[in-house]
């Protein structure tokens, strides 16, 4: 009995004085208030399918990239840098990042391109210091749209890269 009213006197206190661990979700929200003004991007918080708790920034590809092209710009690079910057404190985090095109062209070439644009922005994070081995990046050319491809803003809305990082759980 005395142990279990340590162990409840123990735990009360460590909440009480804020030393409670932050869960996934907890470290996702902060990111997202710190991240809210990130230039040329959407942040949010989003649970994966496999139920963990994300920070899902979606960067337009125009920001990133000319047209048809995988050269990141320069304002691209300085939302990255900022991203690397929120992102510092959490070195357990895994990082997923996904390339998207809309759908003019052939699939293969889609394909082709939103691959190379994943892996430069995956290339670019790991010069800023991200491990490798924390990095997945691919190309899912159109066969995740947001919007209808039917119109000049859907296809813009379609052309994007996603990143989910994913603190540990």
């Amino acid at each position: 009995m005395k142990k279990i009213l340590l162990f409840l006197l123990c735990g009360t206190i460590v909440a009480s004085c804020g030393l409670a661990k932050k869960t996934a979700q907890d470290v996702v929200d902060e990111k997202v208030t710190a991240l809210s003004n990130l230039k040329g991007a959407t942040v949010e918080s989003v649970t994966l399918e496999d139920g963990l708790a994300a920070l899902k920034v979606t960067f337009e590809s125009g920001i990133l990239f000319g047209f048809n092209q995988t050269n990141i710009s320069d304002i691209a690079k300085a939302s990255l840098d900022e991203l690397v910057e929120a992102i510092s404190d959490l070195p357990e985090s895994r990082i997923r990042v996904y390339g998207h095109t809309d759908n003019v062209g052939t699939h293969e070439a889609n394909m082709t391109v939103s691959a190379r644009r994943a892996n430069e922005v995956s290339k670019y994070l790991q010069s800023k210091g991200i491990d490798a081995g924390r990095l997945t990046s691919k190309g899912l050319a159109y066969d995740d749209p947001v919007a209808d491809n039917n119109s000049d803003a859907g296809r813009a809305k379609n052309r994007r890269v996603e990143i989910f990082v994913i603190p540990a759980q």
